[in-house]
């Protein structure tokens, strides 16, 4: 095969692959002048499917677009430079006008660090919009340089798109060539801690607090920082609300290790302390929390609430605690009253409720549930039935939105019953439950918390009295640790006080369990209830903005070959010369002026420097 036609051959085979791959080798953009010549040089060749065209168009083409592009080239790095000092000196806008103009010779060999700037100062101008786009156009121009990633993190870090920002410093730190990996981590770090710490108050605001748990423990990894103390107060508050009353504790002191100074926190541990019977403690907490609140009325509430943790102390080690039930003290009190056999089934009446505000039908339901809890528990020794007319009932049952007034104790209560009795036998009892929360105004009582407040004034309308141990449901005050239902202790000694009753016929009302869901029953309404923590100081992440990349050089300007006529070699210059006369002969006897000699030398011209 001649050589021609091998070179035929083998320029139509490189033809198809770059016809095949074209988006690939030929880039119009490319912003390496010669590449570009080649590519159209290549191009002009794939219309014509000629070798020589090619040849020529590249030998032709190359002088004169070389010149042309270092022109841009300079023009570029000119405008380039002169946006990088207005940056460094804080001229963000004259930077990203200069930056523009520069970026209208686009392709340079600048074009990407000219739109990564671009970006840049875009950010400092708070135009996010037009901040994303020039990264974005810079990381097409430059696919090797992940620093445009790292910028539109930061961007969308400004405006508060944590999800965007910590997608993109993932995607900067599985690039190899991420320059700032340490500044990426310590962000991410820093962002994931914000975003977890503000969703987790999102969820303890709306109830769901193991899942704020979840968050916060996330959160937590990155102590210290500067949400330390927010993250694990609402740790304290969170642990406490599903009975996790030591990690409460533990949560607690170390955001109190973080901010000793913080109310909420410090209140919320005697809390906890309160709910684990640690009632020293407790009040140890409560004295602290007053010399840093100085509203008057939480220091009143406080006070009286560490008044009745002392109550609790005494009643907590009553040697009463340790038998199976307190009958011993309703003998004590003189609180033996019942319901004679005759009266049975007792009368029961329900107001209607529908204009009380906070009332719900279900509440009905609730003071059924709680009849019938406590009629299986006295052996079925008591029975009832519900009747419509007030006058004719034994116990009657209202709901109002108004504070009631407890003449035997000095507190705040959820429901009051009031007994009329004769000698140890009820004539007939007044049942009333409040539907506002009785300690956080204008709040009305939720429902488990009403069928909590139901079963223990039932229980008061059927002869019980308070029990000493904090975990019966017919405990003098509420606690957490109370489930709301009776425990053994209660059951038990209502037995005993209907134990030389006869037995009765006793069929739970179908109408005792509401449609829908169980009934949750929940602590009743405490006095003095745990603070939520104060979210509002929640500190956003802030990041300094990174410096521009180090100054490119200028461009590098090789000039095009010269033309033949300029490469032939400029012609010799003659220098002149200058050849002395001879010297004259010295005349025998004397000189031919007639003049004596006087042995002085001939005259000799030195001539003139060559030019």
């Amino acid at each position: 095969m001649k050589p021609i036609s091998l070179g035929k051959s083998v320029f139509e085979a490189l033809r198809r692959v770059i016809l095949r791959k074209r988006k690939v080798i030929l880039k119009p953009y490319s912003r390496n002048p010669e590449c570009r010549l080649l590519a159209m040089a290549v191009w002009i060749a794939l219309l014509n499917a000629s070798f020589p065209v090619a040849f020529l168009s590249f030998v032709f083409l190359t002088p004169t677009a070389v010149a042309a592009d270092y022109q841009a080239e300079s023009s570029a790095y000119k405008l380039y430079a002169q946006g990088y000092e207005l940056y460094r000196a804080g001229s963000y806008g004259q930077a990203a006008t200069a930056l523009s103009q520069a970026a209208s010779y686009d392709p340079t060999t600048f074009s990407g660090r000219i739109h990564l700037s671009l970006a840049q100062s875009y950010q400092q101008l708070k135009n996010h919009k037009e901040a994303l786009k020039q990264a974005q156009i810079a990381q097409r121009l430059d696919p090797g340089d992940s620093y445009p990633i790292y910028i539109t993190a930061l961007v969308y870090n400004d405006m508060k798109r944590y999800d965007l920002c910590l997608s993109n410093l993932q995607r900067y730190l599985d690039s190899p060539n991420a320059t700032a990996r340490t500044e990426a981590e310590q962000m991410m770090n820093t962002v994931k801690v914000y975003t977890c710490t503000k969703d987790g108050c999102e969820k303890i605001s709306a109830g769901k607090y193991r899942e704020a748990i979840k968050l916060f423990e996330i959160a937590a990894t990155a102590d210290p920082s500067q949400n330390s103390a927010c993250i694990h107060g609402n740790l304290c508050f969170a642990y406490r609300k599903v009975k996790n009353y030591m990690r409460s504790v533990a949560e607690g002191k170390k955001a109190l290790s973080f901010d000793p100074n913080d109310a909420s926190v410090v209140y919320n541990v005697a809390i906890a302390y309160q709910d684990m019977a640690k009632f020293d403690e407790s009040i140890s907490y409560l004295q602290r929390y007053l010399t840093l609140e100085s509203d008057g009325n939480q220091r009143s509430n406080a006070q009286q609430l560490i008044s009745e943790l002392a109550q609790d102390k005494k009643k907590q080690n009553s040697p009463n605690n340790k038998l199976p039930d307190y009958l011993d003290i309703l003998k004590k009190n003189d609180h033996m009253y019942t319901w004679s056999s005759s009266r049975m089934p007792i009368k029961v009446y329900m107001s209607t409720g529908t204009n009380t505000p906070g009332y719900k039908p279900v509440f009905r339901n609730y003071v059924l549930k709680a009849l019938d809890t406590w009629c299986e528990a006295s052996g079925k020794k008591i029975n009832y039935k519900i009747t419509k007319a007030k006058d004719n009932a034994d116990i009657v049952v209202t709901w109002t939105p108004n504070a009631l007034d407890s003449t035997s104790e000095l507190r705040v209560v959820a429901g009051l019953t009031t007994l009329d009795v004769d000698a140890n036998d009820f004539r007939s009892t007044l049942v009333q439950l409040r539907t506002t929360d009785a300690f956080t105004p204008g709040a009305y009582v939720k429902d488990g918390e009403m069928a909590s407040v139901t079963m223990h004034e039932i229980g008061h309308a059927l002869g019980l009295d308070h029990s000493n141990n904090i975990y019966d449901v017919m405990y003098f005050r509420s606690n957490s640790l109370q489930n709301g239902l009776p425990t053994k202790r209660d059951r038990l000694t209502l037995a005993k006080l209907y134990g030389a009753h006869p037995s009765t016929t006793f069929t739970p009302n179908p109408d005792s369990t509401p449609t829908g869901p169980p009934v949750v029953f929940l602590p009743p309404p405490t006095f003095a209830p745990p603070k939520l923590p104060d979210n509002s100081n929640i500190v956003p992440p802030m990041f300094t903005p990174p410096p521009l990349k180090e100054k490119l050089p200028p461009p590098m300007f090789t000039p095009p070959p010269l033309s033949r006529s300029q490469r032939m070699p400029p012609k010799a210059v003659t220098i002149p010369t200058f050849t002395p006369p001879p010297l004259t002969k010295k005349p025998v006897g004397g000189n031919s002026t007639g003049k004596k000699n006087d042995g002085a030398p001939s005259p000799f011209f030195v001539p003139p420097p060559v030019r």
